[in-house]
């Protein structure tokens, strides 16, 4: 090949992408994705050089220039950009994107209307079939000066060479699941039971039949000495059968018909009704927090690792930054990429998910969304799997077009935003424009709040426990009494009989009195004679 064929070649070539990468084609550029070896980046190294000489200042240093940007528009996340294509303009309200960043360039005194273009990550392009988010990303900031997006700030994008201003949305992980107790009104007849665990109750039972009988025995143990004791009801203490266990059982409920009369019958009255007393308080406490929570929150999953675990699904949108680090972090993990961002909430909704992953701020959106969340039961569960921003992106170049200044001024006035609150005020306003019914407000609670539950025999086994020794003593203390009552009782009954018939003539032959040096006989003294 002559050289002037290779001279006409690179002449050619030249022509061909000086024109193709003119940025004063007509906005918004329709130039394909991934199309290689084109720019619409600005040279900004004269003002670079302009700064360091200190002839012009920081704030100032984008003033007057115009500068391209890459717009992409996810379907499904109406209100980022609402851009009518068919139109080839913005709507009124032009989006939470549009308006960012129509104040950063009024803030730092660029254009962009006359340069942009709209990339849909989901479109497939010739150039590169089954292109990554990652690889749209590069592209787009090495064909334009920035893409103003919610690029997820991410490690493994900046070892691509991307870097990232301070960002403008949470997009920390979260997981999103339907609160299945919404939709739980089912009658429970035995909801008065939820206070208590089985074995409580079991032990309830068993205490109030335990309790019933122990006092039996303590009547019948002191029944020995009944005839010198306060008269008893006879039709109350032995005669109606089960009387007792009616009583104790009554005298749980707060109805004390017992009538103690022995130390040991008074000592096990006492200790069931301290026992009634704490069993009624702690049934009433807990059942009211059963009722006020009666929805209880019942989740699949409260993490991703407990999801991946139990082999819960989750669905992401497949492509984005969410997708990628959970697919990484969590290898064995049931990830289902769903194309489109409403499709993974359609899934969840029709039960094909466990779980959805999604960016906080996304899932602030999507809660009051009518058609996404109709019956106010998608709900964030655990805690945030990562912590990241998302915001803008541009190329790391110093020295070729120099775009490295665009994410430096970025970085000031985003924060001069921030510090204003309009980027609070912003997405307010981004919120309500797509906003198509509220959900009642909920009490603020921890993710990791515990929930009412079943009191047990660990909670309540003390009561228990002193209630039984009470019971041992006052079998004990009728004992002793029984045991001190017959030895008064046949005290007693010697007196008595003593009393009516007297000093036996053999007792009395036997008594000798001391007079002086002589012994005399009780008979001998009764005749007077020596």
């Amino acid at each position: 090949m002559s050289i002037l064929s290779l001279l006409f070649i690179q002449v050619v070539t030249l022509f061909s992408l000086t024109s193709a990468g003119s940025i004063y084609d007509d906005a918004p550029y329709q130039t394909l994705q991934f199309t290689p070896n084109i720019t619409h980046r600005t040279n900004l190294c004269e003002r670079q050089q302009l700064l360091r000489l200190g002839d012009i200042g920081f704030l100032d240093v984008l003033r007057g220039m115009e500068l391209s940007v890459g717009l992409p528009d996810i379907p499904g996340l109406n209100g980022w950009v609402n851009y009518d294509e068919k139109a080839g303009t913005f709507a009124e309200y032009p989006g939470y994107h549009i308006e960012l960043l129509d104040e950063l360039a009024y803030r730092a005194g660029f254009s962009w209307r006359n340069s942009y273009g709209v990339i849909n990550p989901y479109l497939d392009s010739d150039f590169k079939p089954n292109a990554t988010t990652n690889e749209l990303l590069v592209w787009t900031v090495n064909a334009y000066d920035f893409s103003f997006s919610g690029w997820d700030h991410s490690i493994e994008r900046m070892q691509l060479g991307v870097d990232f201003p301070m960002g403008f949305a949470d997009s920390s992980t979260i997981l999103i699941t339907r609160n299945s107790a919404a939709d739980d009104n089912d009658f429970n007849f035995f909801s008065f039971l939820q206070p208590f665990d089985w074995t409580v109750w079991v032990s309830i039972l068993v205490t109030i039949i335990f309790t019933g009988l122990v006092y039996r025995w303590v009547s019948k143990t002191y029944s020995i000495g009944q005839s010198t004791m306060q008269p008893r009801d006879e039709n109350v203490h032995g005669k109606v059968p089960g009387v007792n266990i009616f009583y104790a059982a009554l005298t749980a409920t707060g109805h004390m018909e017992f009538s103690p009369v022995t130390y040991g019958e008074r000592i096990l009255v006492l200790s069931l009704c301290f026992w009634s007393l704490v069993i009624a308080a702690t049934y009433t406490a807990n059942l009211a927090s059963v009722m006020i929570s009666k929805n209880q929150s019942i989740y699949p999953a409260t993490s991703i690792s407990e999801a991946q675990y139990r082999g819960i699904s989750v669905c992401v949108t497949k492509g984005l930054a969410v997708a990628t680090k959970l697919k990484e972090a969590y290898p064995n993990a049931n990830i289902v990429e769903i194309e489109g961002f409403t499709s993974m909430y359609d899934h969840l909704l029709a039960n094909k998910c466990g779980l959805v992953a999604d960016t906080v701020s996304r899932f602030e959106v999507s809660k009051l969304n009518g058609t996404l969340n109709p019956d106010c039961a998608l709900e964030w569960v655990g805690r945030a799997v990562d912590i990241s921003s998302s915001g803008p992106a541009n190329i790391v170049d110093a020295g070729v077009y120099c775009t490295s200044l665009v994410g430096h001024i970025f970085e000031y006035y985003l924060k001069d935003m921030q510090h204003d609150g309009f980027l609070e005020n912003a997405f307010e306003r981004y919120v309500s424009s797509v906003t198509t019914h509220t959900c009642p407000e909920e009490a603020e609670t921890s993710p990791d709040a515990d929930e009412s539950f079943k009191l047990t025999m660990v909670d309540m086994g003390g009561i228990f426990l002193c209630h039984g020794i009470a019971c041992v003593l006052g079998l004990l203390v009728s004992f002793m009494q029984r045991y001190w009552g017959k030895r008064t009782i046949y005290r007693d009954s010697r007196m008595h009989v003593s009393e009516r018939i007297g000093v036996s003539d053999i007792q009395k032959e036997d008594e000798v009195v001391d007079m002086g040096n002589g012994i005399m006989t009780a008979r001998q003294i009764g005749s007077g004679g020596y």
